[in-house]
């Protein structure tokens, strides 16, 4: 199709081509510019026969561009043309003529036939005129006469019009005649070239002959003479395509009046209905012209858009349509033959354009699946050492990251996210995402162990998270009094909210007693306390714990002289860490030392042997102490 539009445009263009631009085409008959040959360059082909003329240089030295004639034999004819005038016609004749020297009389055309009463007309040159006449066959010519030259070439335009005949020479008119006879038949007449019907053969050249059935304007026969145009504005629009069998409007512009060969009206819009050339004649006011011409080709246009097409939702699709190297579709949403994400179903229409502007569009229908509502559950905020289930539904086949099969449990160890899939009956997939924010444990502190006496408060403070509290109604930070040594939990929270604990131990210790029963001489010393008579008497001292040592004395004192008052010892150094010396009085030797503690438990015991005697005390705890021998008592401090 494609390689007959284009011969059909490259015959077209041949064939106007070999008109020059300004031969006026409108009412042309026919046009024989004698390039190489006896065609018609117009639309009839009224093609000549050649009666062995010669071809020569034209007027502007071309070679082959003109035909000779040897004024006895050549000529050139076409029996049947397509064209028939008759006395009320208007048609116009415009040649080129060189006459050799010679004074035979010469026709260069006739358009004659020898039968009684046919409308005939001729131009004829003689020795010293030319002229343009017309006749009733076998009647008077009436002629429009002027003088002629010889071995020059002369223009010569033959307008008719209803009788009246004007003739022209080189752009001038130069007589008129009018033809009168009645009774005149019309017929298909022979045209001679060169000759007449009976002789009178035309010895010269003759070039760029060409007939109209209009007459010609001034400035049409202007033109014709130099070879120019005086309108040059006419233009009949580019080729149009008539696509799909649709319709084509053709305007003119650049003149006044528009005339189309085939005839249409300029501007209006018609249906072809084959490939076809259109001419335009455009004329302005001063009746000059122009033509120019375009084409209107049939094109059959289509492409074809594909099958419907059903995707999943949130699956791509691919839309591929053919028929065409360009296709958009739907204003150019989608590329063509691209993966695109579809939103909704619906018609989805394919649009292209040929090379020649015809459109063509086809539609598919895009149908979306719905992707099955898969719910992963919500989201999960485990603590160290919590279990969870990955429990999804809403899908078939459901399989979480990791190929973690649905409705599993397991301690997790971290935050994560996890993404379960699954398919519905229709084989649209489906998704949902579930998310592990994986807590840590609260850094509780619960603070130190605390040891307190019986009846002294205590306050125990936590630290470390974003709540707490303490087990069995314990105030945080507010002082209580224990009443038995145990254990306090502390329970709090992390950012998270997981739970964590922390002991503190709270040691409650009692205060203690011990009795002592002692004698001493004249007066008796006890941890700094002096007594110098006999009786009971109570020290409260601190134990080991630091609560209150309730140690009760009974004391007998004997009484005696100065000298017995001697009798008394000596310990250091005291406060001791390691040795203890004991320094007594002679009269102390072979008594008995007792070291006891706080709480009058006895803990050393051994005679003295000598005025001065040595203690090893590195096992001993430290302390106070008190130690006795003879009635006679000291404190002791063991560092």
């Amino acid at each position: 199709m494609k390689f007959l539009l284009f011969i059909f445009l490259l015959i077209s263009s041949l064939v106007s081509a070999q008109i020059p631009s300004y031969v006026p085409v409108y009412g042309l008959q026919c046009y024989y510019p004698f390039n190489g040959n006896g065609n018609d360059a117009g639309s009839l082909s009224n093609h000549l026969t050649n009666n062995g003329a010669v071809l020569t240089t034209d007027r502007f030295g071309t070679p082959d561009a003109a035909y000779s004639f040897n004024g006895s034999s050549q000529y050139l004819i076409r029996n049947t043309p397509s064209f028939t005038f008759n006395p009320t016609s208007t048609f116009t004749v415009s040649l080129w003529h060189n006459r050799n020297t010679s004074s035979v009389v010469g026709i260069p055309i006739m358009h004659a036939t020898n039968a009684a009463g046919n409308f005939i007309w001729i131009f004829q040159t003689g020795a010293t005129n030319m002229q343009f006449g017309t006749n009733k066959q076998q009647s008077a010519w009436i002629w429009a006469q002027s003088t002629s030259t010889t071995n020059v070439w002369t223009h010569i335009v033959l307008v008719y019009n209803a009788g009246a005949m004007t003739l022209y020479k080189d752009n001038v008119a130069v007589a008129t005649g009018t033809f009168n006879h009645t009774g005149v038949t019309s017929a298909t007449l022979p045209l001679y070239i060169g000759r007449g019907i009976g002789g009178s053969y035309f010895n010269g050249k003759i070039d760029d002959i060409g007939i109209w059935n209009r007459c010609l304007s001034a400035c049409e026969i202007n033109d014709l003479f130099n070879a120019s145009n005086s309108l040059t504005t006419v233009s009949a629009g580019p080729d149009l395509y008539a696509c799909n069998g649709g319709t084509v409007t053709l305007n003119g512009t650049g003149a006044n009046t528009y005339f189309w060969s085939p005839n249409v009206s300029n501007g209006s819009t018609f249906t072809p209905s084959i490939n076809q050339t259109y001419t335009l004649s455009g004329f302005d006011a001063n009746g000059c012209s122009a033509w120019d011409q375009t084409n209107v080709l049939l094109e059959q246009f289509s492409i074809n858009a594909g099958q419907d097409l059903t995707v999943c939702q949130g699956d791509s699709a691919v839309l591929t349509a053919t028929g065409a190297p360009n296709i958009l579709w739907n204003n150019n949403d989608v590329s063509n033959g691209i993966p695109f994400f579809p939103l909704n179903s619906g018609y989805v229409t394919a649009f292209a354009t040929s090379p020649n502007g015809c459109l063509a569009s086809d539609s598919v229908l895009l149908t979306i699946n719905p992707a099955p509502a898969v719910n992963a559950g919500y989201d999960l905020f485990p603590c160290p050492g919590d279990s969870i289930t990955l429990l999804a539904t809403g899908a078939n086949n459901l399989v979480w990251n990791g190929n973690i099969p649905n409705d599993t449990t397991f301690v997790p160890t971290m935050s994560g996210t996890y993404v379960v899939s699954g398919n519905d009956s229709l084989g649209c997939n489906g998704s949902d995402t579930l998310q592990i924010f994986y807590g840590t444990l609260p850094d509780l502190n619960a603070g130190p162990d605390q040891s307190v006496c019986f009846g002294q408060e205590v306050t125990l403070t936590g630290t470390g998270g974003i709540f707490m509290y303490w087990e069995n109604n314990i105030p945080d930070g507010v002082p209580f009094m224990p009443q038995t040594s145990g254990s306090y939990v502390l329970n709090g929270a992390s950012n998270e909210g997981c739970l964590g604990t922390d002991t503190v131990f709270v040691t409650v210790n009692e205060s203690t007693s011990n009795t002592i029963n002692v004698t001493g001489l004249d007066s008796y010393s006890l941890n700094g306390e002096t007594y110098t008579s006999s009786g009971t008497y109570t020290q409260i001292l601190t134990n080991a714990a630091g609560c209150d040592s309730i140690l009760t004395i009974n004391l007998t004192l004997d009484f005696t002289g100065l000298n017995e008052n001697q009798k008394e010892f000596k310990l250091y150094p005291n406060p001791v860490k390691d040795i203890l010396v004991v320094s007594v009085m002679p009269e102390l030797i072979g008594r008995e030392l007792e070291m006891r503690n706080v709480e009058g438990k006895k803990l050393l015991s051994q005679n003295m042997t000598a005025t001065t005697q040595t203690i090893h005390l590195e096992n001993m705890p430290a302390g106070i102490y008190i130690v006795q021998i003879g009635g006679v008592v000291q404190k002791m401090v063991v560092e």
